[in-house]
């Protein structure tokens, strides 16, 4: 009688689209175009994503019931759900530049002849970029309400889950002592997102060459480099509770640094 549905025993998944989501943002941009070939752009957004279900679709949801998807720890009070989103980001940052060097066609150095020909049509072009940590979903990994028909138990907290910078390490990125199993019939006192994941940091760059050739016909050359320091972007850090990776990441979500080059013919 505590299952959702007492009175229809074959029923598995069920699915109830439901969900309130909440998002207030400030954003700022400032540019700037300089004489010879010099630009800036700043770009700075401050938001909070707050819901009660950042997942209600999982990827089958075209050919069979969302069994993937998340649900509540208690299906009767679905507001105990509610706490920053999945896709919180609260703090996005971007700086990016173009200088284009001063010779070639229409410039003072090199405007005509081979001088043209090499040095004209250059450009460096940069991005910097920097944003918060996603929130981690914590859950306990055995859950002790599954007889009742609970999908999930999370665990009681007893302490500050967050560690501060430099004690963070992918081995031990947040305070797991200040989690506790929650016993039976105890929904646990964790909220859904208690503790958020690594922060996003990047720089890429691009030497760019353009080439105007025979009629309307131009050629650019480019060669770029993608995470130019080389700064790991680390996964979400491991949220199952009473397991032995806990606390821990284990993987990347980015390549390392990446070297390319590129030619492209338009006319």
């Amino acid at each position: 009688m505590l299952k959702p549905y007492p009175r229809f025993l074959n029923i598995a998944t069920y699915r109830h689209n439901s969900g309130t989501t909440n998002y207030n943002a400030i954003e700022a941009k400032v540019e700037q175009r300089f004489s010879h070939g010099i630009a800036f752009l700043f770009a700075y957004t401050h938001s909070k994503l707050i819901d009660d279900a950042s997942s209600v679709f999982s990827s089958t949801v075209l050919s069979s019931p969302n069994s993937s998807s998340l649900v509540a720890a208690d299906t009767f009070r679905p507001y105990l759900e509610r706490d920053s989103s999945n896709g919180d980001m609260p703090n996005v940052t971007s700086f990016s530049g173009i200088y284009e060097l001063p010779a070639g066609r229409g410039h003072r150095f090199a405007s005509t002849g081979i001088g043209n020909a090499v040095l004209g049509g250059w450009s460096l072009n940069a991005i910097f970029s920097l944003q918060s940590g996603m929130p981690a979903t914590v859950t306990q990994a055995t859950n002790n309400n599954s007889f009742a028909g609970f999908a999930l138990q999370r665990p009681n907290i007893v302490g500050n889950p967050n560690l501060s910078p430099g004690l963070r390490t992918p081995a031990h990125y947040f305070n797991t002592a200040a989690f506790a199993t929650a016993p039976q019939f105890v929904i646990g006192t964790a909220s859904r997102n208690p503790v958020r994941g690594p922060a996003y940091r990047d720089l890429d760059m691009a030497l760019v060459k353009r080439t105007k050739l025979i009629a309307e016909t131009e050629m650019e050359f480019r060669a770029e480099m993608f995470d130019i320091t080389n700064t790991p972007e680390f996964s979400q850090p491991n949220g199952s509770f009473g397991a032995a990776a806990f606390g821990s990441i284990t993987s990347t979500t980015t390549d390392p640094r990446v070297v390319q080059f590129a030619l492209r013919l338009s006319r």
